[in-house]
């Protein structure tokens, strides 16, 4: 609108409304999108009435707040960890099946001393150490002080 226009509006005080309306005052006076808008609402009912929709948007909102936080060395890290996680399961997936086959393939159970021979073996015995090792690191994360419960 040109400023001719607008101070011929503002002198003879008549303002076209149809410049002014609104977006949202085109949609309702749509029938397509009123039908829309009702579908919507319908949709939205059951979440608003049982609280869903509060906690989806509360989830939404966390999701924005760890996309501003993130930056490059935060993603480097999780994708990292990711990977370490995702490395170590295929590992002792592997080990597993391995396992699996050379147990499977033996004509009997070993005895005990054919299990203190398989100890003499280097592998398995970094293997005994890696397993003594992290059921030390679980038993030291395990403890705790013995509650006292006759004091009151």
């Amino acid at each position: 609108m040109s400023e001719a226009q607008e101070n011929d509006q503002i002198t003879t005080g008549h303002v076209d409304m149809s410049a002014t309306l609104l977006p949202v005052d085109n949609m309702l006076q749509n029938d397509a999108s009123m039908q829309g808008l009702q579908e919507l609402i319908d949709k939205l009912e059951p979440l608003l009435a049982g609280g869903r929709l509060t906690r989806m948007v509360d989830l939404l909102s966390v999701v924005c707040d760890l996309v501003d936080m993130s930056d490059d060395y935060m993603l480097e890290k999780l994708v990292r960890g990711v990977d370490d996680a995702v490395g170590g399961a295929w590992t002792m997936g592997n080990a597993a099946r391995m396992a699996r086959v050379q147990v499977s393939q033996m004509q009997e159970p070993p005895s005990m001393v054919g299990l203190l021979r398989m100890a003499r073996q280097p592998d398995a015995r970094r293997g005994l150490a890696w397993l003594f090792t992290t059921a030390a690191v679980l038993g030291k994360g395990m403890r705790y002080d013995p509650v006292d419960d006759t004091e009151d």
